[in-house]
């Protein structure tokens, strides 16, 4: 009986892998229609993107509407077609067979489902076609709408004008210098002045204020004032010039215009404003109508954009302008709220503190103050109205001011396509947040927005675009590392603002806050693609097919609330994002292995043990990042079989090295906080693409080893070494070793006493940290040729110190050369 019942199951296993293989290969067909549908569709979205603000049509806002949302469903039916596959590998052996094939009849609903899904999309992508034609809905292209561009120079008024009195609140110290820079008499050269800033920082206000000054106009001859904005012609705009500076060319040609201008230039001292400068080349292009006599003429630019300014003026640094602190913000909103009026005394008491609040939600951003300053002007000066406009600026800022909101859109607009989603993901962050900058770009990389059949790195890319975010003074760098990359970065909050109400319009992300500020309804997060949560987690009490990426960082996460979180994951079928912080428990999330498509795995726990040995479901994860108050007691071997790993991050490191024997992880670029084993000597020198490298517990055992392995790994720029290696051995010093490296952290050598650098060794090197190393006696005599930027020295004998002491010390003259030099 045993016998049948076997040969029984092994038949009934058979016929449902004969009906799974009929329905298979015709879903997988279909599938892949569907994925050339849907590149089609991503071209058709990339192109309508960039006509998108020519319109003013509904219809057409809807179409492209409907058809983004078909877009989003294709990806989600292909995505769950690859999960129900991933899911479906077979294990080796008898019982995987079996196990395999024991979920055929669910899984062959759930192919029958992708079935009608598809032929669903097909007819709902006839029926877009059809609708064009059938509501005389034009392409985007022949359409005649009002541009944003035309709405932004309706917009241009509420600046003030050439001859009106400006304010000035915050620029005094730099409109000086710009000044004395104009009226320098010792610079006979033509000079560009550039100044830079994001939208409604105030290029404009400060450039006119300039242009006005009296001992500006007493400095030159001639004038002129140019608005070059987004959409110009070279030919238009030097009719401007031509007009301004009363050239008369005999003919509306660029070379006759350019001829005219610049004869008529030659004939005096001249000051010429081009006030917003989108492009490179509009410098190039006009640069041989402004000739250089040598008579001190000058040449101001306003732009958004860092490498525009470097063009115009490749040797003189651009006049950033910031943000306004609150002394500034209080007098520039109250000169508008009461005009002509003592700022000490115009505002009655009974308002202060709503004008406080107001103050604060512009976050130093002139233009916001000037213009909701101008809103409140219109209102009584009653506690109750004030109130109303207080409560109102707890929506987004563009309900009581949609002009500076549009004027501030511009910039983000004007991305290209691909840098829109990118851009977009700032809205995940909390307000004033320091971001990581390798941390975005890990995320961007999880979520597919980089390219990867470049002869870049993804990482390379992604640090590329977010310079151009730089340059185009949408977001801010904080802080630089040691090749001048970001390090860290932020965004003001009114873009932030701005990334948010796109990103909801668009169902990019939903933000969940426990207050009336960003509470989003259960159905609009049931249909967003991210869920940022900051407070609570009650919103996890739902499915949501769709998520791709889920964040939580918000208050302590007690044990009961983490069990009923935990379950909630399986919901989450296609999520490639999942960041937790501050969650209580000791255990890993066991339903997380359901997630297939997972590519960034933060985890943040007080008490975590363990990584688990079915993290090798999760094949797919490129960034794995877990952080814990204990000492993780097992790392599970598994971790290392996942060939797609690009950063592991293990913050603090298990008690035991990793067992990595035998394992080839040729995309890993980030390997942090792991004990030294023997795996430096079998699996290190493997590791040839890594690029950041910090080893805990190195000691003697490990030096010739250690030493052999590095000098393979020649695409490293960070390392970081924690131990007791004691001195016999050259390790990190030899004359071929580490040509990328840029920044060396050696802690905690407490019985190292020598130390050799040859010639030639670590070229690139900028940052050197040597932290709690008590016996070494001397700075290498080889660091003379280092060329370092800085120097930190911490925890150093005396004798060491006083070796180095400047000028006197009898090391002095190795590091005399470092201009950045720390010792604690």
């Amino acid at each position: 009986m045993a016998e049948a019942a076997v040969g029984f199951v092994v038949q009934k296993l058979g016929d449902l892998i004969v009906q799974e293989s009929i329905i298979l290969y015709g879903v997988r067909d279909e599938v892949e229609w569907l994925e050339r549908e849907l590149r089609r569709m991503q071209c058709f979205l990339k192109d309508a993107d960039s006509k998108k603000n020519k319109t003013d049509d509904e219809r057409i806002k809807n179409w492209v509407t409907e058809m983004r949302d078909l877009a989003f469903e294709a990806e989600d039916i292909i995505d769950t077609f690859m999960y129900l596959k991933l899911r479906r590998q077979h294990k080796p052996g008898c019982v995987g067979f079996i196990k395999g094939y024991m979920f055929i009849p669910v899984e062959l609903i759930h192919r029958h489902k992708i079935h009608v899904d598809v032929r669903r999309i097909e007819a709902e992508i006839q029926k877009l076609s059809e609708s064009r034609t059938r509501y005389g809905i034009a392409n985007i292209d022949e359409t005649n709408g009002t541009t944003s561009q035309s709405r932004s120079q309706d917009m241009i008024p509420i600046l003030p004008q050439l001859n009106d009195e400006i304010d000035i609140v915050g620029f005094d110290n730099e409109k000086k210098k710009i000044v004395q820079e104009l009226v320098d008499i010792n610079d006979t050269n033509q000079t560009v002045i550039s100044i830079v800033g994001m939208g409604g920082l105030g290029k404009t206000t400060l450039a006119k204020s300039i242009y006005n000054d009296h001992e500006v106009k007493r400095s030159f001859d001639i004038f002129a004032w140019v608005i070059i904005s987004q959409e110009y012609t070279i030919l238009e705009i030097l009719k401007r010039i031509s007009s301004e500076v009363s050239a008369t060319p005999s003919a509306d040609t660029i070379r006759d215009l350019s001829v005219a201008i610049s004869k008529k230039l030659k004939e005096g001292k001249y000051l010429i404003v081009l006030d917003d400068i989108w492009k490179e080349d509009v410098w190039n292009e006009l640069l041989k109508a402004f000739p250089d006599v040598k008579n001190g003429s000058r040449v101001i630019i306003t732009t958004r954009f860092l490498n525009v300014a470097k063009i115009a003026n490749r040797t003189a640094q651009p006049h950033e302008l910031r943000f306004l602190n609150k002394k500034e913000s209080w007098e520039l909103f109250l000169r508008k709220v009461f005009p002509r009026q003592d700022i000490e005394t115009c505002c009655p008491i009974y308002l202060v503190d709503y004008a406080h609040q107001l103050i604060q939600k512009c976050s130093g951003l002139p233009l916001a103050l000037v213009v909701l300053g101008g809103l409140v002007s219109t209102k009584p000066q009653t506690q109750d109205a004030w109130q109303k406009v207080v409560e109102s600026m707890k929506g987004q800022f563009a309900k009581c001011g949609e002009r500076c909101l549009e004027i501030l859109a511009l910039s983000y607009n004007d991305l290209p396509y691909y840098l829109k989603s990118c851009y977009l993901y700032f809205g995940c962050f909390r307000e004033h947040k320091n971001i990581s900058a390798q941390t975005l770009i890990r995320l961007w990389s999880a979520e597919g927005f980089l390219p990867t059949k470049t002869s870049k790195t993804v990482e390379e890319i992604g640090l590329d675009w977010l310079e151009e975010l730089t340059q185009r003074c949408l977001i801010q760098v904080t802080d630089w590392k040691c090749d001048g990359s970001a390090k860290y970065c932020r965004i003001h909050d009114l873009l932030r603002d701005l990334c948010i109400e796109e990103a909801k319009e668009n169902k990019y992300l939903q933000i969940y806050k426990n207050d009336s500020v960003d509470h989003v309804t259960m159905s609009n997060a049931t249909a967003a693609r991210r869920l940022i949560t900051f407070n609570e987690i009650e919103i996890l009490n739902f499915s949501n097919s769709k998520l791709r990426g889920l964040f939580f960082d918000g208050h302590h996460i007690d044990p009961l609330t983490f069990q009923v979180m935990n379950r909630q994951f399986g919901g989450f079928k296609l999520l490639r994002v999942l960041s937790l912080r501050n969650l209580s428990t000791s255990k890993f999330p066991s339903e997380i292995k359901s997630l297939i498509h997972l590519r960034y795995l933060e985890l943040r726990a007080f008490g975590l043990m363990e990584v688990p040995s079915w993290i090798s479901h999760l094949r797919n994860l490129q960034t794995f990042i877990i952080g814990t108050t204990k000492q993780l007691e097992n790392i599970s071997d598994s971790l290392w079989r996942i060939d797609s790993l690009r950063h592991v991050d293990l913050c603090i490191s298990s008690t035991y090295p990793p067992n990595m024997e035998n394992i080839v992880l040729k995309n890993l670029q980030t390997l942090k906080g792991v004990n030294a084993g023997s795996w430096i000597g079998n699996t290190l020198p493997k590791l040839t693409n890594l690029r950041k490298l910090c080893i805990n517990d190195v000691t003697i055992d490990h030096a010739d080893a250690l030493s052999s392995s590095l000098q393979k790994l020649g695409q490293l720029t960070s390392l970081n070494i924690e131990g007791a290696l004691i001195p016999s051995y050259n390790v990190i010093c030899s004359a071929t070793g580490f040509p990328q490296l840029l920044s060396l952290t050696v802690v905690g050598f407490y019985e190292l006493e020598e130390w050799t650098i040859e010639e030639n060794a670590m070229p690139c090197l900028k940052y050197l940290l040597l932290f709690r190393c008590p016996k070494l006696k001397m700075i290498p005599e080889g660091l003379k040729n280092v060329p370092l930027d800085q120097l930190e020295l911490t925890l150093m004998s005396a004798e060491f110190k006083t070796r180095i002491k400047e000028n006197t010390g009898e090391d002095w003259y190795k590091i005399q050369h470092v201009p950045n030099i720390s010792i604690i």
